[in-house]
């Protein structure tokens, strides 16, 4: 009898409890937002670029020109317009800009010279023997290191530069001369400053050195007579004013972890 009531109890309960448990109210579950994503930052640098530049440069040129006869030092400091491309392409990372670029300009860096002492010898007061320097091209191959404010951005470069140069010996009153025109190797250095005013569109100034040193010759000339230019160097100076496309999406979104 005892054991029929004990399983008659436990029945009981066991229909009961989903009853109970239909009273009970529902607990909701916690919700917690997720954490605000991070500010993005905005590059207006990324990417490869394609422009052109146009300005100022001077040089102070100098070689010293031997013959058997003479020797002579000359200085040339001609000054001329300068304009060509650049293209590159460069990464933009927090504030922080890196890239490389080459650059093809053109110029006409020219400037003649009587030579004195050959004049005195020969106790002439005309300069029959005139001496020039020419320079018409400047390329390089250059690293870029920039700081950025937002649209505005200060940068420096250095690496390679090459230049074309030539130059000119002549008696004008025989018609012997003496030339040559070489591409010499050097380096130079840059610092400039560029803006995005709009979207793509890259406005800039920026001011280089160019080291050139060592084109020296000897060889004869068209009269069989030795001749030799020696102790070359032609430091040139430039002030440009660049414009560029930069290439890709204008923007590129990006977010800080």
């Amino acid at each position: 009898m005892k054991k029929l009531w004990l399983a008659s109890a436990a029945l009981v309960a066991q229909l009961a409890s989903p009853a109970l448990a239909a009273d009970w109210p529902v607990i909701a579950p916690t919700y917690t937002p997720p954490p605000p994503p991070p500010p993005a930052i905005y590059s207006w640098w990324t990417g490869c670029y394609l422009g052109g530049n146009l300005g100022g440069d001077w040089t102070r040129a100098f070689y010293t020109l031997a013959s058997p006869t003479s020797a002579e030092d000359f200085t040339f400091t001609p000054k001329s317009v300068i304009g060509g491309g650049q293209l590159g392409c460069q990464y933009q990372w927090d504030s922080l800009v890196l890239g490389v670029e080459g650059t093809w300009s053109w110029t006409n860096l020219r400037q003649s010279q009587p030579s004195i002492l050959l004049a005195l010898q020969e106790r002439s007061s005309s300069p029959l023997h005139d001496r020039s320097i020419g320079i018409d091209q400047i390329g390089t191959v250059t690293a870029r290191v920039g700081y950025t404010w937002d649209r505005t951005m200060l940068y420096g470069k250095a690496g390679w530069a090459g230049v074309r140069v030539s130059a000119r010996a002549t008696n004008l009153a025989t018609g012997e001369f003496a030339e040559f025109t070489d591409f010499t190797s050097g380096w130079t250095i840059g610092v400039g400053m560029e803006h995005v005013p709009w979207q793509s569109i890259v406005l800039g100034v920026e001011a280089n050195y160019y080291n050139i040193n060592g084109f020296d010759h000897s060889f004869v000339d068209n009269f069989a007579v030795p001749v030799q230019f020696s102790n070359t160097s032609a430091p040139l100076y430039s002030i440009t004013v660049r414009a560029s496309y930069l290439f890709g999406p204008p923007i590129v979104t990006r977010y800080v972890n």
